[in-house]
């Protein structure tokens, strides 16, 4: 394999570990098990603009890579963490998404067949790379949004918000040339930012006892 083609075959490969771990956040029953599984896939999706930066030579993606490294990699979770520990929530359960996880994962994979169905005549005749990658990041805003609805409480919600935020950000980076794509990286980060700051502000420091 020729080393100026690798990054662009990682790229379907890390797209389909976002989507695997979207899938964890649907199973996690532990409040920081789901926020590490959201933390893996900022840094998935970091490296996902890191390889269209070398594929494509553009420097701006290296930009979007850092940023979103630092943000959904890495200040998020601390964020939700924080969150996790003002409420006292480190040893609850997750309000799973549902009650029998095989349900979850149901509705997932139907989701994800919706998004392939739903792409399918719209991406005709497009470069089957890119419609693979708009697949995939269409299936994760899906089942983000499955996460938002179907988690009881706020915690739960702003994660699957930043999954969705996720699905979306992979869509921006699978069309070529995007303009000003280092500002809808900071846009979308923005948006869970702003749902987790808000409640961290609003919402006073809980002492509860764990056990």
């Amino acid at each position: 394999m020729n080393l100026t083609e690798l990054p662009a075959n990682l790229v379907p490969l890390l797209g389909g570990g976002v989507l695997l771990l979207s899938f964890a956040l649907v199973l996690r029953r532990r409040v920081v098990a789901a926020i590490d599984a959201l933390a893996m896939q900022g840094v998935l999706l970091a490296l996902v603009a890191l390889c269209h930066a070398w594929a494509r030579q553009a420097p701006s993606l290296t930009l979007v890579a850092v940023l979103l490294m630092a943000g959904q990699g890495v200040l998020l979770p601390l964020a939700l963490r924080e969150w996790v520990r003002r409420q006292g929530l480190r040893w609850e359960p997750a309000a799973a998404p549902v009650h029998r996880p095989l349900g979850g994962l149901s509705a997932a994979v139907a989701l994800v067949l919706l998004a392939v169905l739903a792409l399918r005549p719209v991406t005709e005749g497009t470069a089957s790379v890119l419609r693979q990658d708009l697949v995939l990041s269409l299936s994760v805003l899906l089942v983000g949004l499955l996460v938002m609805a179907a988690r009881r409480g706020p915690l739960g919600q702003a994660i699957g918000l930043a999954c969705a935020m996720n699905g979306a950000l992979l869509a921006a980076l699978a069309v070529p040339e995007l303009p000003l794509l280092p500002a809808l990286a900071v846009v979308a980060m923005a948006v869970p930012f702003g749902v987790v700051a808000g409640f961290l502000t609003l919402r006073p420091q809980v002492n509860r006892d764990p056990t």
